[in-house]
């Protein structure tokens, strides 16, 4: 099919690599623009999965569906944690603010989140747990034996994040959410500005998400300062950034803390949130720029077109995070438990979009331009399969939820316009 052959070679118009410099100068430059209608259409398809598979009665969607899910099929079967909470409503921000729904219906959907929100049953740490059905909004990793539950700093965060653009927006709703913050024990993630190890259920096998990695652990920080926890030290990239040199003289970041058990890989998500949300800070927008960058040289050198994130997967194990593992091999697709991957290394539609978004330039738009036929009734598909060129089929909320985001970058610029500190 001509839409998934994503693997022919350009090496005959192959561009002069540009400096990270100037493509950060793209980005922080980069100005709102009116979308078109294939733009408008792209919202609508993303828009989609909220629509079709929100549980009315408590405001959430499951994590993920399949590509023939009927919207029926989503009541009782499906999970989600925090971050998908957090990305819901952001979700549903930009559907509101790009006029996919009104401005009524936007408030009445984000009301029956955060009223689910304040009844959330939390953690033995008093915070959210790690997941959730999304249909009763009950713990799936507590049991009446073992009440208890594990936490992930960066999911919370994520969930705190979409609190601070709702506030923003709807100034109203701020006291409720004050309300569901003041529940939680927040301070109870930090150590010393840092934040601690996410913490396993002791009643799942399932390895707690790595809370640690590169970016993600700066854009939760971002959003911990913002809500006045003292995680500055958690925000300063330079005791863990590490540069070293490939093949095709690009400059590739690293995380310098490659002794620990899990491997340090730096994929786009945490980059392109952080810039979508509350706009670019001078450090994450050099690595993002040099991310984009050697991902770009990988289509010049190999054909290839690269843009890797972590994303779901619709065959076992179910989820990877593919990115950057200089300088090792600098491309790379894992398992949460660090298993090998390479085989189902895709290329991302929420990454496509990211990049898209915040990078306006030719290869932003050969990325949007091949993820283009992945659209559904139900919502985006999360990507393509790098070897086989067949589409990563699987419905994801989060896939969704970042196109949203993208579109309304595009368009509006952050949702939250913060400060650099």
């Amino acid at each position: 099919m001509q839409a998934f052959a994503v693997t022919k070679r350009y090496l005959s118009t192959r561009a002069a690599p540009s400096s990270a410099e100037a493509v950060a100068a793209n980005m922080r430059s980069t100005t709102p623009t009116r979308l078109s209608p294939v733009d408008k259409k792209h919202a609508r398809t993303a828009w989609a999965y909220f629509d079709r598979f929100t549980d009315p009665g408590r405001g959430f969607c499951p994590a993920t569906r399949p590509v023939d899910a009927r919207p029926s099929a989503s009541s009782t079967k499906g999970s989600l944690g925090a971050w998908e909470m957090g990305a819901t409503l952001q979700a549903i921000l930009s559907a509101g603010r790009l006029d996919l729904i009104s401005w009524d219906d936007m408030r009445a959907r984000i009301g029956v989140c955060l009223h689910s929100l304040a009844s959330l049953r939390l953690s033995a740490q008093h915070l959210p747990g790690l997941s959730y059905c999304n249909a009763t909004l009950r713990p799936l990793d507590q049991t009446a034996a073992n009440p208890t539950s594990g936490c992930s700093a960066r999911q919370i965060m994520r969930l705190v994040a979409g609190f601070i653009t709702v506030a923003h927006h709807c100034p109203d709703l701020a006291p409720e959410i004050s309300l569901i913050l003041n529940g939680w024990d927040l301070d109870r993630l930090l150590n010393r500005g840092s934040f601690l190890p996410a913490r396993p259920s002791q009643n799942t096998a399932a390895p707690a998400p790595p809370d640690e990695y590169l970016g993600y652990e700066q854009y939760a920080a971002k959003v911990a300062c913002l809500v006045g926890l003292a995680a500055e030290p958690a925000l300063n990239l330079d005791p863990i950034l590490g540069w070293s040199s490939d093949t095709t003289a690009q400059n590739l970041p690293h995380d310098r803390r490659q002794n620990r058990r899990t491997q340090p890989i730096i994929t786009s998500d945490p980059f392109h949130l952080e810039a979508m949300e509350f706009g670019w800070r001078h450090d994450m927008l050099d690595v993002a720029a040099s991310l984009f960058l050697a991902q770009k040289a990988r289509f010049e050198t190999t054909g290839q077109l690269t843009a890797l994130t972590e994303d779901a997967l619709d065959q076992p194990p179910g989820f990877a995070v593919q990115g950057l593992l200089a300088p090792r091999s600098p491309y790379v697709s894992r398992a949460q438990n660090g298993t090998d991957l390479s085989q189902l290394k895709c290329l991302s539609t929420k990454a496509a979009f990211g990049w898209w978004a915040l990078a306006p330039s030719p290869y932003g738009q050969k990325l949007l331009d091949a993820v283009g036929d992945l659209q559904t009734r139900n919502g985006w598909q999360a990507g393509i399969y790098e070897r086989s060129g067949q589409p990563n089929s699987v419905l994801s909320l989060n896939t969704n939820a970042v196109v949203l985001e993208a579109l309304h970058y595009k368009s509006n610029g952050p949702l939250f316009a913060a400060l650099d500190p």
